[in-house]
Formats: structure tokens, sequence, C-alpha cells
């Protein structure tokens, strides 16, 4: 981690973005996530201005501006073609009680960047950066946090978790992104605060959920979430039980499905499509995690017998109904046994062996219809007849052969 941020750090135009605000007489800084990123030598992936100019002066001093959030101070000033050349100017703010634990009901604009940072969740977000005057804005101590790998509230943890419960998820995130310890005040303040969380909406929960399961330390953040009680209101169907594997979550390195079928391996699978739709995660995610933890099923039942004719109808299971393509789901699949610790070499042992899917099937309903079979059940057995027979010997899989195992 550096100690200081200089100039030359800075995005060229988000530093001119600063430049033009000072040249009309305001105040402007680099703000909370890009600061916190260039002092941990990362390059940011959003550069954030704040600014005392009032979002009509922003508007009056830039050609080309969207009014955003125009409400709570927001602009958009447009440098460049595309969103990568685009970056959010807010004007100080401070804010009004949360009475719905989720937005503040009145924003004030101020003129002193302290004021605006004593907002933000945590001090290792609530540092400023002048590049212009390469001076450097840190009221709560939030570099010294950085290098000593800690999360920490600003000001009074109860009252910035108060103000907004999903805090709390947000603080399990960057735990597990970054591998940092959650100050003991910071957790006591998120279990005081811990109703409020109940009252953020699904989908902003499960986004902070996914991230931190994404994350490095997804198995430090898991943990925090469990401490704190958010994962009894996060993902009620894991409450109370015994969960040995959430310590080991970072074991598991797949997809976010592949992370999740890790999570709820061993629950009962339509519970747990019932609780990810609960989530609002997408249909083709839940299907995704679904099919891993019903495949998993499939998967001890071949490693009580591991001939090839198991695996064969192990992998057609694969190929003929995964969610994706066959191979990203297979490799998926090998991820979450990996994980799980499971024997996965008993799979790959089979690697070279042959397994075909339907779609290669020699025959179709129409070459069956075609020697005088009646469309109807009759025709879906013989197909599977078929299919059966090149599941257990490819080399058949020919026109002619299998014609003649229908006629037999």
């Amino acid at each position: 981690m550096r100690t200081t941020i200089l100039k030359t750090d800075v995005h060229p135009l988000a530093l001119k973005v600063c430049s033009e605000l000072q040249a009309h007489g305001h105040q402007a800084f680099i703000v909370g996530g890009c600061v916190r990123d260039l002092l941990l030598e990362v390059t940011p992936k959003d550069w954030d201005v704040t600014t005392s100019a009032s979002p009509t002066e922003v508007m009056g001093i830039f050609p080309r501006t969207i009014p955003t959030g125009l409400q709570h101070g927001t602009i958009t000033v447009c440098m460049g073609e595309g969103e990568e050349n685009h970056f959010e100017v807010t004007t100080f703010r401070v804010e009004g009680e949360y009475l719905d634990g989720r937005r503040p009901e009145e924003v004030k604009f101020v003129k002193k960047v302290e004021e605006d940072l004593a907002r933000r969740d945590l001090t290792i977000n609530a540092m400023a950066y002048d590049p212009i005057a390469n001076r450097m804005v840190d009221p709560f101590a939030g570099a010294f946090d950085l290098r000593c790998g800690i999360i920490r509230a600003v000001g009074d943890p109860a009252a910035r978790f108060q103000e907004d419960g999903l805090r709390i998820m947000r603080v399990a995130r960057f735990a597990a992104r970054f591998g940092y310890k959650v100050d003991e005040y910071t957790m006591q303040g998120m279990m005081a605060s811990i109703d409020i969380l109940k009252r953020v909406s699904k989908e902003r929960i499960s986004d902070e959920l996914c991230k931190t399961l994404l994350s490095t330390s997804s198995s430090y953040g898991m943990i925090v979430l469990r401490n704190s009680g958010a994962l009894d209101i996060a993902c009620p169907l894991l409450s109370g039980r015994e969960l040995p594997l959430l310590g080991v979550q970072d074991r598991c390195q797949g997809d976010l499905e592949t992370r999740l079928a890790f999570l709820y391996n061993r629950l009962p699978v339509k519970l747990v499509e019932e609780e990810l739709l609960g989530l609002k995660l997408s249909t083709k995610e839940v299907k995704r995690v679904l099919f891993l933890l019903n495949t998993l099923e499939k998967f001890f039942f071949f490693k009580e017998s591991s001939t090839l004719l198991s695996y064969r109808k192990f992998m057609a299971r694969i190929k003929n109904e995964a969610p994706d393509t066959w191979e990203h789901t297979y490799q998926q699949f090998i991820e979450l046994a990996k994980a799980l610790e499971l024997p996965f070499e008993k799979l790959t042992f089979y690697d070279e062996e042959v397994v075909l899917a339907r779609r290669e099937l020699a025959v179709n309903g129409n070459d069956l219809m075609g020697i005088g079979i009646t469309p109807g059940p009759q025709l879906k057995v013989l197909l599977d007849k078929c299919y059966s027979e090149i599941l257990e010997h490819p080399e058949h899989n020919t026109r002619e052969y299998l014609i003649q195992l229908a006629m037999q």
C-alpha cells in the first residue's frame, strides 16, 4: 500500500473535471472508492468527483452533462464518448433522517468536504483527494485503517447502519474483498441495527450477497454475515443450521452459481429454488444452481459403481440437459466437486471415453415414422431405446443399425 497519491495517478479527464471546477472558484476532489483504490495501488473502475459547486453550477461549467441524480446533487459530466469518459460529480451534501432505513428524507448541500465525508459509510470510503493542490482530506483516518486492515464505520456505527440497513451487507462485502477484519464496535453496531436490514429490498440484499460470494475472502465475508445476524435475513433457509462449509466458502472458485451450489448443498432442492427466487436471482441463474445440485445427487450414484456405463449415463445427462454448453457446465461441476472434496478423479479417469448426446443420434422421429412407426408415445420409447444403445455401444450409432433395432 502506498502512503501518498500523486496528481499523475489520477485519470487525466477526472483531473480536468477538478481543474475546471476549481478554475470557476469551486472546491473539487476525487472521492471515495477511487481514493481508496489508489492508495491500494489498484486502478479505480470509477472516478467520482465531489464539489462545492451546486448542480446548476456544474451544468453551467460543462457543455455536456446528464442530470443523473439531480435531487441528490449528482450530475454526470461527459468528457468524451463512452461511459469510461463519463464522471459523476456530486455536490457536498449532508443527509436528513432515514425514516425507512434506505434513503434520507432530505438532502442539504454544504460547503465543506469534511461534512460530506461524515455521511459516508466506512472510513476507507470516506477520503477525498484534491489533485490540483495535491491535498488529502481524511478526517476519519481511513488511510490508517487501510494500512491496519480494518473495516470501521464512520462515526457512530449504530447510527450509520440505522440510516441504511444495506450497509451491514456492505461491511461483509468489503471484508470479503480485502480480507480485512471488522472493527469490534462496528460489528456491535451491525448487530444492534440488524432489524433495519429487513426493510431493504431483496434485490439490493442479493446484489451484495453475490458480490461477497465472488470475493477473494468469501469465507470471512459469509462469517461476518452470520455473526451479525444478516445471513438469517438474507438467506433464511440457512438460519439455525450447522454450516461447516461456511468457513471454507472460498474453497469454491467457480462461477457465482457454483458458489451458491456450494453454499446450499445438502439442502432440499425445492426449498433452495424458492429461496433463490425470493432473492430475485434470474431464472437462468437459479436453473444453473439447481442443475448443479441435482448433478451432485447423480454423482453419488455414479461414485458407488464407477463403471464405464454409469459414467456415460452421468455425462449424458450433462450433455443433454445442461443449462449452458455442456463443457462449461461440466467444468463448473468439477469445480464444485473439488471444493466439496469429492473424488472427482473418478470422472476425469474416463475423459477419453465417447459419450454421445441425443442430438447426435443417427436417427430421428422422421426416420422411424418412415418405417411405419406411428407418432405417439411408442415413438419416444423407441428413440429412448436407440439412445440407450449408443450410450453403451457408441459404435452402433448408424442409421442402418438403429433402424434395425427399432424394427425388432
